[in-house]
């Protein structure tokens, strides 16, 4: 949980998940396990038991996750799609206003103001869908991704051929 945080900056502190019967709460020190138990009994009161702890290292957590990188493969599609298009949506609408090496360090929106600048961003979106549906699994969340918008966004969807 290091250095996550939430939308607004929030620092993510801990993370709750259900697991069959069991109500699983992951923190990164005793601390913040001992605060979030106290939150989950306040909050829950005789609905939850005494909880049981393990504490692992590092180490035991990096040796139990070797070889197994987490991925949106690892969850249903239905649930990995919108949540890896949301993520897309949101890093390509900041891409939006910022620097672009492909556009001449350009931002796309400035870009868009003249017509060698909205050639390049022709290019550039066909690269970007290019590489987006370029790998192995064609319903990869990633690769079902829909650049229209940006297209449409940046007033190029003519020069989309």
């Amino acid at each position: 949980m290091a250095g996550v945080t939430m939308e607004d900056g929030t620092p993510v502190l801990g993370n709750l998940e259900i697991k069959g019967r069991f109500l699983v709460l992951m923190v990164n020190s005793a601390e913040r396990a001992q605060r979030g138990t106290e939150l989950v009994q306040n909050i829950l009161g005789r609905m939850v038991r005494a909880p049981l702890t393990t504490l692992q290292t590092i180490e035991q957590v990096k040796a139990a996750h070797q070889g197994k990188r987490p991925s949106a493969h690892d969850m249903p599609p239905e649930i990995a799609a919108p949540l890896v298009h949301a993520m897309l949506d949101k890093q390509y609408r900041a891409t939006l206003d910022a620097p672009v090496g492909m556009l001449g360090e350009t931002s796309p929106r400035a870009a868009a103001r003249t017509k060698a600048g909205r050639q390049k961003i022709a290019e550039w979106l066909k690269y970007l869908e290019m590489r987006s549906s370029s790998g192995p699994n064609p319903n990869d969340p990633i690769a079902t991704y829909d650049f229209s918008w940006i297209w449409n966004e940046l007033n190029v969807q003519d020069l989309r051929r």
